[in-house]
């Protein structure tokens, strides 16, 4: 048999810390019925007694060989793997994932049957620490459109060609959670990707795993960015999905934190603002907000807090005229102040009456000074994010259909 009817597949498993989960991670793929691998363990350095089961394979199977050293963390793993890797096509697991019997020798024929495709993948499982089966993973058939939507690839059930991995540099280590996403987009962009019908590996669900651990926190927001990176937007799906998932951290705090992707154009923005380092205001505020032409000032959201209301007035002025004066009656408050402008570059002034006489920062009790309000939030708003911001102030289920209806979507021919 020649190595095009049985080409060398080289499996790669970065890994640090996971002698819990490790050993049967190996067994996997050593007892696949496909001989014709080689095993790559990339480990950084464990010291769980992770480094004593990889020493103890190396002696049992010629095919499995590992360095562990200190790295960058998983993508930088993966791409010293691919380096080393001498097989032209790649499989990719994690050490708390695992291959089902027959894996590697399904991928090897599909890609052989389907020699168009640059990868493919298959179905997978979700499974508990103890690798028993919860559910299956969420994977469909491969569609461009619903991979902008979300990541419909489970990482352990795809194989690559290494020319295809090489072609698009790799993995992009500026990632720390979706590197495999961020892959398939961009392979997707230069080749066609592959699906099969069969159930190729499990991915393993714990307390310590990345999705467990970051989703929330970290993982939403690499895959708006990594979708900013290769689709220049982001679909109204990830969208909901980061409003969902953030609710309860407030309205305010959402809208600030997409601005930077930029989801409905670009937004007015705060270039400079006189705020102390503690976040208390000067008595008179000075913001100065930069603006497109397409999407200009309509208003200006103030969030914040005052140690006694007192009858305390904001006077909001705009380019030196007055446009709002807000009376606080409660420690806590929230001003959306209309303030609609053409202009290119505004002038805002926010003045509060009385001040308060505040501590300077350094504590001292003979220097003080004279401040406003304690800032959470100051926010310039277009049209589009003001409506939008009053629909997450009325219920978090209304955002989707709101998103639909306001945000056009023609990429892939979506209107997700």
């Amino acid at each position: 048999m020649n190595s095009d009817d049985s080409p060398l597949v080289s499996v790669i498993t970065p890994s640090y810390n996971q002698a819990a989960f490790i050993k049967e991670t190996i067994k996997s793929v050593l007892t696949q019925d496909y001989s014709n691998i080689e095993y790559i363990v990339i480990d950084g350095g464990s010291n769980d007694g992770t480094l004593e089961i990889l020493k103890s394979y190396r002696n049992i199977d010629p095919r499995f060989k590992f360095v562990s050293e200190t790295d960058r963390g998983q993508a930088h793993a993966i791409n010293k793997g691919i380096k080393m890797a001498k097989g032209k096509i790649i499989g990719w697991l994690n050490s708390d994932d695992t291959y089902l019997p027959k894996a590697i020798s399904r991928a090897v024929e599909a890609l052989k049957t389907n020699a168009h495709w640059g990868m493919v993948y298959g179905k997978a499982y979700a499974t508990d620490k103890e690798n028993k089966v919860l559910h299956p993973y969420p994977v469909e058939s491969f569609n461009k459109a619903r991979l902008f939507e979300r990541c419909i690839i489970c990482q352990p059930a795809a194989f690559i060609r290494k020319e295809v991995f090489e072609e698009v540099s790799g993995v992009d280590e500026s990632f720390f959670f979706c590197m495999d996403y961020e892959l398939w987009m961009r392979i997707a962009k230069k080749h066609e990707i592959g699906y099969i019908e069969t159930y190729l590996a499990n991915s393993r669900c714990h307390d310590s795993s990345k999705t467990t651990l970051f989703w929330k926190e970290i993982g939403i927001k690499e895959c708006m960015v990594a979708s900013l990176k290769n689709y220049g937007t982001i679909s109204n799906m990830m969208i909901y999905d980061f409003v969902n998932l953030n609710y309860e951290k407030g309205a305010e705090w959402i809208v600030q934190q997409l601005k930077q992707f930029n989801i409905f154009g670009i937004l007015p923005k705060i270039t400079t603002m006189n705020l102390y380092e503690d976040f208390w205001s000067p008595n008179c505020l000075d913001i100065f907000v930069k603006v497109n032409s397409h999407q200009p000032l309509h208003a200006l959201l103030i969030k914040g807090k005052v140690i006694q209301p007192d009858k305390k007035r904001l006077k909001v002025y705009l380019n030196g005229e007055v446009i709002e004066e807000c009376l606080i009656t409660d420690k806590s408050f929230t001003f959306i102040v209309l303030m609609p402008s053409e202009s290119s570059d505004c002038s805002i002034q926010v003045i509060t009456n009385p001040a308060s006489i505040i501590k300077q920062l350094n504590d001292q009790p003979s220097n003080q000074r004279e401040c406003g309000f304690l800032v959470d939030h100051i926010i310039p708003l277009s049209e589009l994010e003001y409506e939008f911001i009053q629909i997450l102030y009325e219920k978090v289920n209304f955002v989707r259909r709101w998103l639909k209806g306001n945000r056009e979507m023609n990429l892939f021919n979506t209107d997700s």
